[in-house]
């Protein structure tokens, strides 16, 4: 400041305008255009639309797992009923030794599967959310080898496996001591 300009009152220069182009220099830029906001609500939409397809999908995925974790439980139960009833059916208890003797793998089967015997074991019922049974249970028997077969046909949850299968082999306890009679 010089002596001379020490007392002129200070006044404010006008505000100037920002022109986003030569053609409107009184065009105010504040703000997005237009296209700006376009690409940002695009941009968005497409995140978005991502997002909820991997909820999605991991809601799916959850659903499935539930699913998949009854029928395994399911059938490790009855696998376990199975063998503790083979375990209990003893050649002594049996009244009709010869007949066991002569198919022990029919003859085991028919005591797991018949409702009326003391060593039954009943069918595991899974069930999916519509109701479907996703589980079924077949018994079959051979004679060589001695054996009861018992096979677990599951309907699975997911979509890209149709069926699955598992089989399990029991030996007759008993029919070890067939030869001794």
């Amino acid at each position: 400041m010089t002596h001379s300009n020490a007392f002129k009152p200070m006044t404010p220069k006008p505000r100037q305008k920002i022109s986003a182009s030569n053609s409107r220099p009184d065009q105010d830029v504040n703000g997005f255009t237009l296209i700006e906001t376009m690409v940002a609500g695009l941009i968005m939409g497409l995140t978005l639309v991502a997002v909820s397809r991997l909820s999605i999908s991991a809601i799916s995925t959850s659903s499935h797992q539930t699913i998949r974790r009854k029928i395994e439980a399911a059938i490790n139960n009855d696998i376990q009923l199975l063998q503790q009833a083979d375990s209990r059916l003893k050649l002594v208890n049996i009244a009709e030794k010869e007949s066991a003797c002569k198919d022990p793998g029919s003859f085991l089967r028919e005591k797991l599967s018949s409702s009326n015997s003391d060593y039954y074991v009943s069918e595991p019922k899974i069930t999916d959310p519509s109701g479907k049974r996703v589980l079924r249970r077949t018994i079959e028997s051979s004679q060589t080898p001695i054996m009861t077969k018992v096979i677990y046909t599951i309907t699975a949850p997911e979509k890209t496996i149709q069926t699955e299968r598992r089989i399990l082999n029991l030996y007759p306890n008993f029919h070890y001591l067939c030869d001794v009679l």
